[in-house]
């Protein structure tokens, strides 16, 4: 692994990081609790730390869900495959198994790959609150926006769904708070965020992640770029 793209995945990879910048700028997102147990990146996860691990994550998850309504869990990395799939495909029961029985996730290894080769040390957990979506065609509004030193660009998050303009706004501002995460992200790195609209219309910050040559899916936009043109592609 580069330099560069060491770098870019040590500053994007970590769900942790993006929530403590959303913080320091200002920027609404949809709250975590994270997990007191780490595992140590540098082992292979298993025995009592991933099953106290695990433990932790269901009870947590379960009592969360009991207060608000809803509850899902993922890694500090990325988020379950099977949470990813439920979300994209209307009508899949959400069925994501618990973290001891998740180490086998083919994206979730290759993530962990990546993690490790750029010098992240600790896995962990975090549980959040289910947001209710607005949604179109039966699946959530997101936006992906990519930033670079130049600006920012946005991209309707799921591709064979096309947004109409009255969703412009919204875009407009996941545009304007990613911006506002760019003081707070290394120099050298682009990066992409990631937004959910609420059924409510707030606008609010999923993840962030690395740009769309480190592994970010473009969307709408071309993957050769440009990125960070100010363009909005929304269908």
């Amino acid at each position: 692994m580069n330099l560069l793209k060491s770098r870019t995945m040590n500053a994007t990879l970590d769900l942790r990081d993006w929530l403590a910048r959303a913080r320091l700028a200002g920027v609404p997102f949809i709250p975590a609790e994270e997990c007191p147990v780490e595992l140590d990146l540098r082992e292979e996860p298993g025995g009592p730390g991933l099953e106290e691990l695990s433990a932790w994550t269901e009870r947590r998850t379960k009592g969360l869900a009991d207060e608000v309504g809803g509850a899902v869990w993922r890694w500090n990395l990325c988020a379950p495959w099977e949470l990813k799939a439920a979300v994209s495909h209307p009508g899949l029961p959400v069925r994501v198994p618990w973290p001891k029985d998740a180490m086998g996730d083919e994206r979730f290894r290759a993530i962990l790959s990546e993690a490790r080769a750029a010098g992240l040390l600790t896995l962990t957990t975090l549980v959040r609150p289910w947001i209710e979506a607005a949604e179109v065609a039966g699946l959530p509004v997101e936006l992906r926006v990519f930033v670079s030193g130049t600006g920012a660009s946005v991209t309707s998050y799921h591709t064979t769904r096309p947004l109409g303009d009255e969703w412009l706004p919204h875009a407009e501002r996941a545009a304007a708070s990613a911006l506002k995460l760019r003081p707070w992200v290394p120099a050298v790195v682009d990066f992409s965020a990631d937004f959910l609209v609420t059924e409510a219309g707030e606008t609010l910050l999923l993840e962030g992640g690395p740009p769309c040559c480190y592994g970010a899916d473009p969307c709408l936009l071309e993957p050769d770029g440009p990125f960070g043109d100010g363009r909005i592609v929304l269908g």
